[in-house]
């Protein structure tokens, strides 16, 4: 049984996305990564200027990405260690 290639795509990207959750958790509770600091560059992304000669739908797809894996580190890892629950960029 074949899968049309939007199927294996989406696999991928599903199994991708564990595997980084799996990663960032690891890193996280062995002190090497800094989930504030993780969520202050993500952030920066997102707020920073983009280059005027990208097409304006990708940018807007790859922020909207970018913002979604912040908002999921700061719950996952901040929530519980912060007086707010919201993060400072919304």
């Amino acid at each position: 049984m074949t899968m049309d290639l939007e199927t294996r795509l989406q696999a991928q990207i599903t199994a991708q996305n564990l595997m980084i959750e799996a990663l960032l958790e690891a890193a996280i509770r062995a002190g090497q990564l800094d989930p504030r600091g993780l969520v202050d560059r993500l952030e920066e992304f997102v707020s920073s200027p983009k280059a005027s000669c990208a097409n304006p739908s990708e940018i807007a797809a790859v922020t909207i990405e970018v913002d979604a894996w912040a908002d999921m580190v700061h719950e996952h890892y901040l929530v519980d260690s912060e007086s707010s629950p919201e993060r400072s960029l919304r």
